[in-house]
């Protein structure tokens, strides 16, 4: 069953795409692919493949074929190395890797791309490659020529957990300046060693973010989780965000701390590497209900800070958190007063049995890679916020009716 399987999705995936889907037998679809890419003819038709799949097919466009893969100990191994310059280097390693086809290993371009994409002049991409062929990053193929290099980059180990970037993080969107680019011109190679690695930080869930225990924005400590009151089966819980700080953990975050005695001192070049990613347009925060103020804690469904101030027409997030602003409203009945002394804080209802919820600002990154799991992420995602929209609309005309002992249905449908 499994030969029929991955050749079923070796037709309509790319590699690492196929390894997302069967993650049970990973190992016996890669192998196929392995092999698959040791007959595959070296010859201008893999070339054209390697920079786009296919006649018709355009770079960043179609299935699979607008990420990159960063094999793990790679990544590790690139801020090792002896080097002219680090941040040159690794950012040739990117957009060599950006011009990959399906196989993540065969790539076609080179200085001309390090120029057009990163604006590294090509005296400084060609030292840069050199190094990366000194130490066997990548190499040159035998049907490479000084006119038309051509290079073939280490294979992602079968055990390895890919770090998943997106091809216009490399080549930008539309007319705007790339993100590599933008991060190039900061001269911080530490800054892109941060994007890199809260790349590899985002989990498969419905947040499709970075864990809130290694980056997310807090609640004021002054503000914890309080409840409102409780009616029915039901508790009114508000929670704030505006006002709060930004945490961070993890080895990530220890790589940019510093050698400062002063604990605050030590930590002030990785914040302000933090700022400079949201300053340049990386890194964005999306505010989500949790089931718990912990660290580890599920999350529930996204809301939209912007619903607290006005009404009017929206995205499902923002007609979400209206929704739920309403059912908490119809259920304070005669105590509506009671809600104008919690004018910036999200109202949830939830019931009585569950423990206090708690509210973060999701770590997202503002160009993402569209891998098979981002995918299966957005549709949690969207599974979440309608069972949650069904549900509060449900709580708020039962509210009208006077019925307060109809539980909220949150299990997801099989």
């Amino acid at each position: 069953m499994i030969p029929l399987i991955c050749s079923i999705v070796l037709d309509c995936l790319d590699t690492l795409d196929c390894i997302e889907y069967l993650d049970g037998d990973r190992k016996t679809c890669y192998h196929a692919l392995v092999e698959r890419s040791k007959n595959a003819p070296l010859d201008d038709s893999a070339s054209r493949e390697a920079e786009s799949v296919g006649a018709d097919r355009i770079r960043g466009k179609g299935r699979g074929g607008n990420f990159l893969a960063i094999d793990r100990a790679a990544w590790e191994r690139l801020w090792e190395v002896e080097t002219n310059n680090r941040l040159n280097l690794v950012t040739a390693y990117i957009v060599l890797l950006a011009g990959t086809g399906s196989d993540h290993q065969l790539s076609k371009w080179s200085t001309k791309a390090c120029e057009q994409h990163a604006g590294m002049g090509k005296p400084r991409a060609k030292v840069a490659i050199d190094e990366l062929i000194q130490h066997g990053f990548v190499a040159h193929t035998d049907r490479s020529t000084k006119l038309y290099p051509q290079y073939r980059l280490q294979p992602i180990p079968l055990d390895s957990d890919p770090i998943f970037l997106p091809v216009a993080l490399v080549t930008g969107i539309e007319t705007e300046a790339s993100m590599l680019r933008r991060v190039r011109e900061t001269g911080d190679a530490l800054l892109l060693r941060m994007l890199v690695d809260l790349y590899g930080l985002v989990q498969l869930d419905a947040t499709f973010g970075v864990p809130i225990g290694a980056l997310s924005q807090t609640p004021p400590d002054d503000y914890p989780a309080r409840k409102v009151f409780e009616i029915g089966i039901h508790s009114v819980w508000a929670l704030r965000l505006v006002g709060g700080s930004k945490s961070a953990k993890g080895d990530w975050a220890s790589y940019h701390r510093s050698k400062s005695r002063n604990k605050d001192g030590a930590w002030g070049d990785f914040w302000a590497r933090v700022a400079m990613l949201e300053k340049i347009g990386a890194v964005w925060y999306e505010a989500w209900i949790f089931d718990s103020e912990e660290s580890d804690a599920e999350p529930l469904f996204p809301v939209d800070p912007g619903a607290l101030y006005h009404q009017g027409e929206g995205d499902d997030v923002y007609q979400l958190t209206r929704t739920m602003l309403d059912a908490a409203a119809n259920l304070s009945e005669e105590r509506s007063n009671l809600l104008e002394r919690y004018g910036i804080d999200m109202l949830v209802t939830l019931a009585q049995h569950r423990r206090a919820p708690g509210i973060r600002g999701v770590a997202r990154m503002r160009i993402e890679a569209d891998t098979p799991g981002r995918r299966l992420s957005y549709y949690k995602r969207r599974t979440q916020i309608e069972i949650y929209e069904a549900g509060y609309t449900q709580i708020a005309l039962d509210a009208l009716r006077g019925e307060y002992s109809r539980p909220m249905n949150t299990s997801t449908p099989q």
